[in-house]
């Protein structure tokens, strides 16, 4: 799909039109589409606690501060999410010697605990994985759907929002990822 607003180095006319398309968009693209507002740049992240799928302790979004880090909430069963893992895979290999995290929140219920190991090894998740079974991240991060990825600056702050999966080397996802870890 598209970001929610633009990266720092991305300039677009703001119309009625591309709101549409944009909800359109992610009740197309994405699992369990709905109407809420989405984090937008320049707006705090979210205070956020889970748990860790590895260690099974309690991590937040405060433990990440003064690192890059790209939220992304995703299920098993959602197969967008599917599709984009392994691209999210790709992008923590390559950018993480830059500072970024990666952090998958997985929105599954306790009952497919299981499940979310499975899905981890498939794709050879090697990122943060928080287990968030009661879905509280969809409303503190404003999900309008599955998947959902939040890119949150050094200071804290959120720098743009995706809904749906982002595809496989999409310029303005990445241009808005190296910007920020530029910054």
């Amino acid at each position: 799909m598209t970001p929610v607003g633009p990266p720092p180095t991305a300039t677009r006319a703001r119309s009625p039109a591309r709101g549409v398309l944009l909800l359109l968009g992610s009740a197309l693209g994405g699992c369990i589409p709905s109407e809420s507002v989405t984090l937008r740049a320049g707006d705090p992240a979210p205070v956020f606690t889970a748990v860790s799928l590895e260690t099974g302790s309690p991590m937040a979004l405060t433990d990440y501060l003064g690192e890059t880090l790209l939220v992304n909430l995703w299920a098993t069963w959602c197969h967008p999410c599917k599709t984009e893992t392994p691209y999210l895979q790709s992008v923590y290999e390559r950018y993480q010697d830059r500072g970024l995290r990666l952090l998958g929140v997985s929105v599954d219920r306790r009952a497919d605990h299981d499940a979310v190991i499975e899905f981890v090894e498939e794709f050879g998740v090697t990122y943060d994985i928080a287990l968030d079974p009661d879905a509280l991240s969809r409303d503190l991060f404003r999900a309008r759907g599955l998947p959902t990825s939040v890119l949150i600056d050094r200071e804290g702050t959120v720098a743009f929002s995706w809904i749906g999966p982002i595809p496989e080397g999409d310029p303005t996802f990445v241009g808005g990822l190296e910007a920020t870890l530029d910054r």
